[in-house]
């Protein structure tokens, strides 16, 4: 946002410019410092109208900047909104397992409260194998484990081409080559007389074929053939459930990784622990855009007193605030421990939150519903919407009716200057020609006060007639 400005002083400067020393034989009046004084009135008051634009444009970049503080602010608020979003679904739900050492449990999107015992058989085994070279690599960076460099590598039924020049980077290229092993370089020999093999074992569980060739030659040996694991959930199926992965969904959304045998109990439970942490930046970020609108209020307040946008800012906190649920035990943020204090800013209380039952934190889910279909976060969302949408929001709108002022503010000004350029190129030409007048009078004043003064009596010259 720019603006132009002719101070009082640069217009007395200009006045002044026109009672310079004079080069012609007519010299400067005795009144030219009356001459300068009504000049320098007269351009003052011909600026008045631009002084008064000027003083409005400041105002208007006073109230954008705030604008755009607030807007921060707001911004800022509705992002902490939607951060209690990722405390709810999914995130509000926990899996503890009775005995870590059998399994662990993890959930997801679909999870639905509730128990669950599960049974490991066996946790299962990997299938590994290792290269059986003959001539002992003592240098993995420069040899490798046949003199060729292409290779075929299998595992179980798919195949997989490889190419590299020494073992290191064997290991590295069989690894990098999405095939479900993990391959490793060891030292089968003494620190002193190395023998670097390449060992291979399956990601996944049972007997998967491991074969590598060099087109010639399968250059692994099988060191374990792996077996799948088993299971059972509840009890079901009697003879187990086998897998080859050691992870396995046994509900919607409810993933165990099966690491020994044995028998754990998994339980499923809401938690609001993410919810209570996202209430509290909630509520930071709400006190601060609430302290930064009461600045814009009273007497002495700031650039945006009495502007509409800070009405529409304050309605959407009151608004947002007094949503109220429909049905449960959770209808308010008030039982989820944020409440007003006295000042109108917000408080927090966490114990509120890990005082709830299952059955309230049920409600308190469905009553903060989600941004997109329904509830307190849905319905909060849209209310700051009102106040943030880049086109539509209160800020944007306020904004951008302030920038056309300004816009207009700064076309009459370069106007007004314009007025003002001519006022003052007539003005000196006027008092210039007004000045040499005065001159030329004074000059004659000056001669005939000169005669008058020789013809009188007491000019001992004059002669008497007799």
């Amino acid at each position: 946002m720019s603006t132009s400005s002719t101070s009082s002083s640069s217009i007395a400067q200009l006045a002044a410019s026109l009672f310079a020393p004079q080069t012609s034989t007519t010299g400067s009046s005795s009144f030219a410092s009356d001459l300068e004084a009504s000049v320098t009135r007269a351009l003052e008051i011909a600026a008045l109208p631009m002084d008064a634009l000027q003083a409005d444009q400041s105002t208007i970049s006073s109230q954008v900047s705030e604008l755009s503080t607030l807007g921060g602010l707001f911004n800022s608020l509705q992002t902490a909104l939607q951060g209690i979003t990722s405390g709810t679904g999914s995130n509000a739900l926990q899996a503890t397992v009775s005995d870590q050492s059998v399994l662990s449990a993890s959930v997801g999107d679909g999870a639905l409260a509730g128990a669950y015992t599960v049974q490991v058989l066996n946790p299962g085994s990997t299938s590994s194998a290792i290269s059986g070279s003959s001539t002992p690599v003592t240098d993995p960076t420069s040899q490798n484990i046949s003199s060729s460099s292409s290779f075929t590598l299998t595992v179980g039924t798919s195949t997989y081409s490889i190419s590299a020049d020494n073992l290191n980077a064997l290991a590295a290229a069989i690894n990098s080559s999405g095939a479900p092993v993990q391959a490793v370089v060891v030292n089968l020999g003494s620190p002193s007389a190395p023998n670097y093999q390449l060992s291979l074992q399956s990601t996944g569980l049972g007997d998967v074929a491991l074969q590598l060739n060099d087109g010639t030659n399968n250059l692994l040996t099988s060191l374990n053939t792996g077996i799948p694991a088993s299971y059972t959930v509840d009890g079901q199926p009697p003879l187990g459930i086998s897998t080859n992965s050691a992870t396995v969904t046994i509900a919607p959304g409810l993933n165990v990784t099966l690491d020994a045998a044995g028998t754990s109990t998994v339980t499923v439970s809401s938690d609001l622990s993410s919810v209570s942490s996202e209430l509290s930046s909630f509520v930071s970020a709400y006190n601060a855009a609430f302290t930064e609108l009461q600045k814009n209020y009273g007497q002495n307040g700031g650039a945006l007193v009495g502007d509409s946008s800070v009405l529409d800012m304050q309605q959407a906190l009151t608004q947002m605030m007094d949503y109220t649920g429909t049905g449960g035990s959770i209808t308010s943020l008030a039982q989820l421990g944020v409440e007003y204090t006295q000042q109108g800013t917000l408080t927090f209380d966490p114990s509120a939150i890990a005082g709830l039952t299952q059955s309230q934190i049920s409600d308190a889910l469905t009553f903060l519903g989600d941004p997109n279909t329904g509830g307190f976060l849905q319905y909060a969302n849209n209310t700051l919407d009102s106040i943030t949408d880049p086109t539509t929001g209160a800020v944007a709108t306020e904004t951008q009716a302030l920038d056309a002022q300004n816009q207009a503010d700064q076309t009459q000004i370069t106007a007004d200057q314009a007025q003002l350029t001519t006022l003052q190129t007539n003005l000196q030409n006027q008092i210039s020609q007004a000045n040499a007048l005065i001159t030329t009078l004074q000059n004659q004043t000056t001669f005939l006060q000169g005669l008058f003064q020789y013809s009188t009596s007491d000019n001992p010259y004059a002669t008497t007639a007799g």
